[in-house]
């Protein structure tokens, strides 16, 4: 009888768990790089109540890890005007990080303040605002908690021919105390 083999073989195939015995595999992935870079010392801390010094030791923790993106054999002079911005009219006082960096003439400073903005936006800033005209590049950004938030400004200055000049501007939370 043919019903009787081919019973016992659908009764083989269920019991065995039948599978399609080639399956084409599934191409892998095609993984995409994805320039994230996250880099926890560009994130403003929470101070708590903002004192000068404190404002002063976090806003220079950040510069420093702003400066941490330029390569050190590239900067020819660091100008630091760091300061308490005094109570003026209606606004409090706060400390501003400013620092300027001289670099080697080689270097696109349009490019690396790009650069250092990217990382920094990736690494929890939010921008506000940018421009990039006639040779000059400007970034303005916010971060850190949302209760007391950081500011700062990123240039880069290529508009003096043989010239290439960084800028980090950042400005604290209201000092309170």
């Amino acid at each position: 009888m043919v019903i009787r083999p081919l019973a016992a073989l659908v009764l083989v195939l269920a019991l065995a768990g039948c599978t399609p015995a080639v399956e084409a595999p599934l191409p892998a992935p095609t993984l995409t790089p994805v320039a994230t870079v996250l880099n926890p010392d560009l994130v403003p801390m929470s101070l708590g109540v903002v004192t000068e010094a404190n404002a002063a030791a976090e806003g220079n923790r950040i510069g420093d890890a702003f400066e941490g993106l330029i390569d050190p054999a590239s900067i020819i002079n660091i100008s630091d005007a760091s300061q308490l911005a005094p109570a003026a009219d209606d606004l409090p006082p706060y400390y501003v990080v400013y620092r300027t960096y001289t670099l080697d003439p080689a270097v696109d400073p349009l490019a690396l303040a790009q650069t250092i903005t990217a990382i920094a936006l990736k690494s929890g800033w939010t921008s506000y605002d940018e421009t990039n005209d006639n040779g000059q590049y400007l970034s303005a950004l916010s971060g850190g908690p949302t209760e007391a938030p950081w500011f700062a400004l990123i240039g880069g200055d290529a508009s003096i021919t043989g010239q290439s000049v960084i800028t980090f501007q950042i400005a604290s939370p209201d000092v309170v105390a």
